[in-house]
């Protein structure tokens, strides 16, 4: 019984930003983390391992939790145990008092765990996860086109042409994104994964009972392809491609749709030229 790792890429999205994307395999879990933006100045205080964003903070402290934490089978606990260490990180790590919900190191994750009743996705936030045994239909956790068709059409009310990458910067937009976080991090009540005990009451999960099967887990940016270019007709288009050419030649199309085809968003309007991509695909053996 394993887990197997085939491929794997992670594509920053920013020549001068930190890779805010992290992903790994230990004992019988893989995982995809995605920390989210900033909004504001830099709250963490800056480590070695760190790099030099929140965000970046987020996914990296999340990473080495749960890898700490790879030999606990059941992946709640695995993860309650992740969530001390991280809220103890943060009252370490944290440079001052926080001022805002908004301003708390956030992100979202997916987790993969395989157990005696098969496969466990558990996740928070947009990653997204693909399943499929042998030539069998693809499952898909995580985001949807739902999801992000309201991203998209969020950046279209707000966003003004340009650059994706000075949306962020607009006050209305910021103003909104700020409010919406706030939302998300309620103190002792956060809704996806931050330092903050809270996210653990808000978790989503599903258990698929397989034997052996393909696993292909990434976050938003790299599920972009599929979800918000349709550079890949569905999940089933994507797992093809995966075992067709790998996932490097579906980052290349990924980012020559960005840097090419539309690098202003005016046909997928997004807050960023490019995210930070990242996919982990896998073998699962039970």
């Amino acid at each position: 019984m394993g887990i197997q790792v085939i491929d794997q890429i992670s594509l920053g999205g920013f020549r001068d930003r930190p890779n805010e994307d992290r992903m790994g395999q230990s004992m019988g879990h893989a995982w995809v983390i995605d920390g989210a933006t900033g909004l504001g100045e830099p709250f963490m205080g800056q480590s070695s391992n760190s790099s030099s964003s929140d965000a970046a903070w987020l996914a990296q402290r999340a990473h080495e939790a749960f890898t700490r934490h790879a030999a606990i089978a059941d992946p709640r606990t695995l993860l309650a145990r992740a969530a001390d260490d991280l809220v103890a990180a943060f009252e370490q790590e944290r440079s001052r008092d926080l001022k805002e919900p908004w301003e708390l190191p956030c992100g979202a994750f997916m987790l993969a765990s395989l157990g005696e009743a098969g496969l466990t996705v558990t996740w928070s936030g947009d990653c997204r996860a693909l399943v499929q045994q042998g030539d069998g239909p693809v499952l898909s956790f995580g985001a949807t086109p739902v999801s992000e068709e309201a991203e998209a059409a969020l950046v279209a009310r707000l966003g003004r042409g340009g650059d994706p990458a000075r949306r962020y910067a607009q006050p209305e937009a910021m103003a909104e994104l700020r409010a919406g976080r706030g939302l998300a991090l309620a103190p002792g009540n956060a809704f996806i994964l931050a330092p903050d005990r809270g996210f653990l009451n808000h978790l989503c999960q599903a258990t698929v009972a397989i034997r052996q099967a393909s696993l292909l887990m990434m976050t938003d940016g790299f599920a972009a392809a599929e979800l918000r270019y349709g550079l890949f007709a569905g999940p089933e288009a994507m797992m093809h491609a995966a075992r067709g050419g790998g996932l490097a030649r579906m980052g290349d199309q990924l980012r020559r749709f960005e840097h090419e085809t539309d690098p202003d968003g005016v046909l997928k309007p997004r807050w960023k030229r490019c995210d930070d991509a990242t996919a982990i695909w896998l073998q699962i053996n039970a």
